[in-house]
């Protein structure tokens, strides 16, 4: 006789709904920064050849061989900064990508909106949105150690200029998100969170503006308590469904 074997049903476990490529704005900006400089400096040498070869004849020849030589110094100098200009844009790209991975652990109850465009223009990196609230979630992916001191921001042991703090980006951004939803800005949460291990304490405040690693991250959000029913979240996402999410390069 002939046993049936019995088969086992896997079940997966359900995630977050994530909308959006993380990254793809960094990634933009970053081929910008890298090609436009490469297109002026192309024309530039282009022309510098037409006057040489006597193209253009309103203009000596002497004048294509001194915008040749600039060109080919201006060069120089952007061979040697590219990789500074295009990196940072990369390695952000690298850390939004690092936080969409563990917002992703979210239970089916979350929608994460990545590369979330505000009716002003500014960009938003996470809109993480669950029953324990909604969360404007900024990314860094910086080098060195990162921490509170004096309730202060210290990067390397060292305040961050007022023009350069994630702070007043993450207050921008959750005023923008707060204006589109027709909300009180009190109702949304502003955090800013690490990529990689640069940010080793807990999950810490900073005025209203959570801090923490993207190790920290999963277990912060779902120990919030619960604040929005399921009518509630279906509005918010319905309305942030209606503004533009970036969807990669095409």
């Amino acid at each position: 006789m002939k046993k049936e074997k019995e088969k086992e049903t896997v079940t997966m476990p359900s995630r977050a709904t994530m909308l959006g490529v993380p990254g793809d704005v960094a990634r933009r900006r970053g081929l910008q920064n890298i090609l436009v400089p490469l297109v002026c400096l192309g024309f530039m040498m282009g022309l510098g050849l037409g006057l040489l070869m006597g193209g253009f004849h309103l203009l000596p020849w002497w004048v294509g061989f001194l915008l040749l030589g600039l060109t080919f110094v201006a060069l120089g100098g952007f061979y040697q900064s590219m990789p500074r200009r295009g990196y940072s844009y990369f390695k952000g790209a690298r850390g939004e990508e690092m936080i969409a991975s563990e917002l992703s652990h979210l239970p089916s109850t979350w929608t994460i909106f990545n590369g979330l465009i505000l009716p002003n223009g500014r960009d938003v990196d996470h809109v993480a949105v669950g029953p324990q609230g909604i969360f404007v979630i900024e990314t860094k992916h910086w080098r060195g150690t990162v921490e509170i001191d004096q309730h202060q921001l210290l990067a390397n042991g060292r305040a961050l200029p007022v023009e350069r703090s994630p702070i007043l980006q993450v207050r921008r951004s959750v005023m923008g998100l707060a204006a589109a939803l027709q909300m009180d800005a009190k109702e949304i949460q502003g955090m800013i969170c690490f990529a990689g291990t640069q940010f080793v304490d807990g999950a810490q405040t900073l005025d209203e503006i959570v801090l923490c690693s993207h190790l920290q991250l999963e277990a912060y959000l779902r120990g919030r308590a619960v604040r929005f029913d399921d009518a509630s979240l279906a509005r918010v996402i319905a309305t942030l469904n209606t503004l533009t999410i970036t969807e990669g390069l095409s």
